[in-house]
């Protein structure tokens, strides 16, 4: 399984901020979904199993120490834009390292394999843990050295932020690389948050813990993007007082406006923009709480 630990919905949740974003609730399972619906929630588990399985080789030395060649991986579903992994050499120290793209983004390169997934329902499925498997289409070189770290790696991130003897940096960085992806996913997909995402400023927004993570996420035309750096000059700044107060927080152990109060959590810059993320990151919460019925088709 690709599933981020949540545990209880709330930590997600920060209705109280005054967003003036509070998303309705999901049915609770996927087969209860509108269409448009399954396709916002095989684009959010797509992109989170690309993003996440690579995160986790960057923390894991065995996974990384796994890695046997360099290839060009591609996931893609219907109705979804496909994401990425590219394993690559370099790095300091020089070796395999590798890197994940999504949401129209697309790296240089033949592509090794593909794991194609035959319906958006089947993606969700599988990805939130529910079993069933993609078709592997072999590319190119490199084939097998893909399957062969995708299927080590993706359900390592689960393991890793539940795993109490990992460092806390790693398991909050995890978190957050979960946390960001997944807003940039549900708030360009999801049609209820479009209209309310016009009202939303454009602007770019640090999200930060010190010696753990720095990401950063940008509003512009209604669309959200999500990044591996926290832009320079952001409009806005996100920090978390610490590793451990990030990972409480974005794993649901520590509620948001809880944590604001005591100062454990700070926003400066243009408040508006990250209040309104706030709302998309409640609408991510629904989204992630959706359950799979029994069974699962590829």
């Amino acid at each position: 399984s690709t599933r981020p630990a949540r545990g209880r919905q709330g930590g997600w949740q920060t209705r109280r901020m005054a967003t003036g974003i509070v998303p309705p609730m999901l049915r609770p399972t996927i087969d209860e979904l509108s269409a448009a619906e399954v396709r916002v929630l095989a684009r959010l588990r797509l992109e989170m199993a690309a993003h996440l399985a690579a995160a986790a080789t960057g923390a894991d030395p065995s996974l990384g120490a796994a890695m046997q060649r360099p290839f060009l991986l591609r996931i893609s579903c219907p109705g979804c834009p496909p994401a990425y992994v590219a394993c690559r050499r370099g790095g300091s120290p020089p070796g395999l390292a590798v890197t994940a793209s999504s949401a129209g983004g697309r790296p240089a390169g033949h592509v090794s394999l593909t794991l194609r997934f035959l319906s958006p329902s089947a993606c969700a499925r599988a990805l939130s843990g529910a079993g069933g498997i993609p078709i592997p289409v072999p590319g190119g070189p490199g084939a097998g050295a893909a399957l062969k770290w995708f299927r080590a790696a993706a359900p390592r991130a689960a393991a890793l932020i539940a795993d109490t003897s990992f460092p806390v940096a790693s398991r909050a960085r995890l978190m957050a690389v979960a946390a960001v992806r997944g807003i940039a996913a549900v708030g360009t997909a999801d049609a209820w948050l479009a209209d309310r995402l016009a009202h939303v400023p454009d602007g770019s927004v640090a999200v930060v813990a010190d010696g753990s993570f720095s990401l950063g996420l940008e509003t512009r035309g209604g669309r959200i993007t999500a990044s591996d750096a926290a832009p320079e000059r952001p409009n806005a700044r996100l920090e978390f007082a610490s590793p451990e107060t990030a990972l409480a927080v974005l794993s649901g152990k520590r509620q948001a406006v809880v944590a604001l109060g005591a100062g454990e959590v700070s926003i400066r810059g243009l408040l508006p923009l990250v209040q309104g993320l706030f709302g998309v990151l409640d609408r991510l919460a629904h989204y992630l709480a959706v359950g799979s019925a029994k069974g699962a088709g590829r």
